[in-house]
């Protein structure tokens, strides 16, 4: 009889709940902040031919309307309603109640086509539902109740028994509290028997603990800030930033190996923001310009030719992408149809290249030291040197060698003439060879294997390719292929984002490939084939690439490119996507530094490049010196690295600073 007290014969037993926020916590939208979705519905209107004025105009009032139809109302406990917003957006623009309906239609339909599950949120309502919860949904929203439990049954996120609870039909908020009270009873449970789920720190989190319940905030399911800052130029791009920031989104939310956010996050919000903004550039050239094939050379092209394919539809690029095994080491000797100095500075530069030895650059032309030790010698170059980096002015001396000596020079043209029969057989097989307009791919800023694709075109009589690079430097020689278009920048012509460091290795080390690279060509039964470097790409692999290409992959697929809502024909993306690198860059979390900085970076030529990280804990000493390598990343060895060093970066950082203005003073 005791025990029957205590446990209350005849009482009722209050089942657990478990309650949800809808919106950016069980789904979200194709768009990083909520408004950004009126930009695009202003775009959509323009189209039908609904309204007259810009699609940024009519999001402004759209936004407007909808904080007047609150603050008339008494605020956010307040029975308004969508219909309600239209109401005032109707007054305000001298729309008939026919076309209010319209619009308000129209809102409804976007609203359902820009909505996506969050697998997450999605498996936690699954959990719930196994354990035996109770499972309701609890919104500060003004959309139709009827309407979000249709959006959330076609989701497969609602069944029967479920519950939803919206502030509009109660006139009482998350936001201020008085909405759980409500829950409370239309739930007949207690707060103590709660658990609710959300995104809003103080909606559903301090609101929903002051009420008595146990609440949990999921911050991640928020626009984190690299998707804050592409959300920021939404107005200049015609939404096509909040369009990436929303995709972007999406694809760290369900990342393709979960523990690797470090990687998988900056792959999202900053390496695919540049490899879209780069190709949306490309592909509308190209088809403006009507070519045949794009062309994207190994081993930058990899990931740049998947991501070309699922974008070009959209943009209504109809050629081919191919794929075009290539690199210095395949090109710069099939090239050598002369041996004129500009031709050989590409292979031996006085500067800018990794210290090589002249056992190293004479690999380039497929020459060992030992078959021209005598030349060698007489030009100050004895065995003893040959596995030395060549010495400050040497390589100006090395050059008049290889390009007068007559020995040298015939030994170069027969390996040359062999090389360039192989990487012409190579062109025929891919489509290369042609009389129709076709285009390069490339992120370098040397224009070398340009120039080098151009000379062997050229030598059977084919017109240089279109190129399309990253940029270009300064003093590139023109040896009679033009120049390629660029992305970024020109710094020869000082055009573009000239002040951009770091951007390109960024760029370089995450658009790889999952091979070594390209030593040149083979023929095996009839075909030529790409050899490789024996080390391939193992620790570039092991580090992580495919995280990044399937997540960058993954934005592609998911991004909104549709032209009746968002813009991209003619949209310059740069400085959004500069501000999210910049972020990234200037700034990295100690785990971004981390993870990142251990990139095994490569560097050189061929079997003679070398790896090394980008970035590592630093001393004091270390960080007042140079930086070790030319592709290094200074902010994050500063975040890895202890206060002093890092004081001593920043004050190494000033003093950089302090210099370029006034050398910019004195030019």
């Amino acid at each position: 009889m005791r025990r029957a007290r205590q446990v209350g014969i005849g009482v009722k037993t209050l089942r657990t709940v478990a309650t949800f926020d809808i919106f950016d916590t069980v789904i979200t939208r194709r768009v990083a902040e909520p408004r950004a979705a009126f930009l695009l519905l202003g775009r959509r209107l323009f189209t039908l031919g609904e309204i007259s004025s810009s699609a940024q105009a009519f999001a402004q009032a759209r936004t407007q309307a909808e904080v007047r139809a609150f603050g008339n109302a008494g605020g956010l406990d307040s029975p308004v309603t969508l219909r309600d917003i239209y109401c005032e957006l109707g007054n305000s623009l001298h729309w008939s109640e026919i076309k209010t309906e319209r619009v308000y239609e129209h809102e409804l339909e976007l609203e359902d086509e820009l909505l996506v599950v969050i697998p997450e949120g999605r498996n936690r309502v699954a959990a719930a539902r196994a354990a035996g919860q109770v499972v309701a949904f609890v919104s500060d929203m003004y959309l139709p109740a009827t309407y979000l439990q249709q959006l959330l049954v076609d989701r497969g996120l609602f069944e029967a028994g479920d519950r939803l609870i919206v502030s509009n039909e109660e006139s009482a908020s998350k936001a201020s509290g008085k909405l759980w009270p409500i829950a409370m009873r239309e739930l007949d449970t207690t707060p103590d028997r709660v658990h609710h789920v959300g995104n809003h720190p103080k909606s559903d989190g301090r609101s929903a603990k002051r009420a008595g319940l146990s609440a949990e905030v999921i911050d991640k399911f928020n626009p984190n800030r690299y998707e804050q800052a592409l959300e920021r130029h939404s107005f200049a791009t015609d939404g096509l930033t909040s369009a990436l920031a929303g995709a972007s989104r999406i694809a760290r939310l369900d990342p393709s190996e979960p523990g690797k956010e470090a990687v998988s996050d900056v792959a999202a919000g900053v390496v695919a923001p540049f490899v879209i903004g780069s190709l949306l550039w490309t592909l509308q050239v190209a088809k403006h310009e009507g070519l045949e094939t794009l062309f994207f050379v190994a081993r930058d092209g990899q990931l740049l030719c998947e991501v070309a394919e699922i974008l070009a539809p959209s943009v209504g690029f109809a050629g081919n992408m191919t794929y075009l095994y290539g690199s210095r080491q395949a090109w710069s000797l099939a090239s050598l149809t002369s041996l004129d100095e500009e031709r050989l500075l590409a292979l031996v530069p006085d500067s800018g290249d990794v210290e090589a030895t002249p056992r190293e650059i004479l690999a380039r032309l497929e020459i060992e030291p030992e078959e021209i030790s005598v030349p060698l010698a007489h030009a100050g170059f004895h065995r003893a040197t040959w596995a030395r980096p060549l010495a400050p002015g040497n390589a100006a001396t090395l050059r008049q060698l290889l390009q007068h000596d007559p020995d040298v020079v015939q030994l170069i043209t027969e390996r040359s003439k062999q090389a360039r029969e192989l990487a012409l057989a190579y062109f025929e097989q891919v489509g290369a060879i042609t009389n129709k307009p076709i285009g390069f791919v490339d992120l370098g800023t040397g224009a070398t294997l340009f120039n080098s694709l151009g000379a062997i075109l050229g030598s059977v009589g084919q017109a240089p390719p279109l190129g399309f690079y990253f940029g270009l430097r300064s003093h590139i020689p023109e040896v009679g292929f033009g120049k390629p278009l660029t992305y970024v920048r020109d710094e020869g012509e000082s055009i573009g984002f000239i002040k951009t460091p770091g951007l390109l290795t960024m760029m370089e080390l995450a658009c790889t490939a999952d091979h070594g690279s390209v030593r040149g060509y083979g023929e095996v039964d009839g075909v030529v084939v790409p050899l490789f470097d024996e080390h391939g790409n193992e620790p570039v692999v092991e580090w992580g690439l495919p995280i990044v290409c399937q997540t960058v992959i993954r934005v592609a697929k998911e991004l909104l490119l549709q032209p009746d809502l968002v813009g991209f024909e003619g949209i310059d993306v740069r400085p959004a996507i500069l501000d999210v690198f910049n972020l990234f860059w200037s700034s990295p979390t100690k785990e971004e530094a981390r993870v990142w900085g251990a990139y095994p970076f490569e560097d050189g030529w061929g079997e003679h490049s070398t790896r090394h990280p980008i970035a590592e804990t630093r001393g004091v000493r270390d960080a007042l010196r140079r930086q070790p390598y030319r592709h290094w990343w200074e902010q994050g060895a500063s975040q890895l690295s202890g206060p002093v060093a890092r004081t001593a970066f920043e004050s190494r950082r000033r003093v950089k600073d302090l210099a370029g203005r006034v050398r910019g003073r004195l030019t």
